[in-house]
């Protein structure tokens, strides 16, 4: 996924007039999102592959905390009528996804669904996803779930 900082459109300002309108945002940026971006602003790093030889992509995590600190510190000082600068949290997902090892109720779960989305695929499916609603496992189009406030 690409996006591009500054400019009509640019996160930045959109992140901007979130936090004058509401005092807080969250944001959610996908493993791969902003590769080109790093790129082209030099901060990726050299191409690394793990063992098995895929590809290993840059951190956006870090990289995006400091350039939206750098871009909105002084235009939030300006605004706040105390001087307040950015307040950023970042939180790596990889120390969130779950505290505990998962248990066997927890690979069933998990088998159950790669075979739902398997099967949703091969019967020639897409742009769902698969999930248990009530119990009961469910293909639900990404459209409702996507883009809804």
């Amino acid at each position: 996924v690409e996006f591009y900082l500054d400019g009509e459109g640019g996160i930045v300002d959109h992140i901007y007039e979130r936090l004058i309108a509401n005092n807080k945002a969250v944001i959610v940026v996908a493993e791969g999102a902003g590769q080109a971006l790093m790129a082209e602003m030099g901060a990726a790093g050299e191409a690394v592959k793990d063992a098995s030889g895929n590809v290993l992509l840059d951190d956006i995590g870090p990289w995006l905390c400091k350039q939206l600190k750098k871009r909105l510190d002084g235009r939030l000082e300006k605004e706040s009528a105390h001087g307040d600068k950015l307040t950023l949290k970042y939180v790596d997902p990889s120390y969130m996804v779950r505290g505990i090892p998962p248990n066997t109720a927890d690979n069933l779960y998990c088998t159950q669904l790669a075979h739902n989305a398997v099967h949703g695929a091969m019967a020639g499916m897409s742009s769902f996803l698969v999930g248990s609603i009530n119990t009961r496992e469910c293909y639900i189009p990404i459209s409702l779930v996507a883009n809804k406030r």
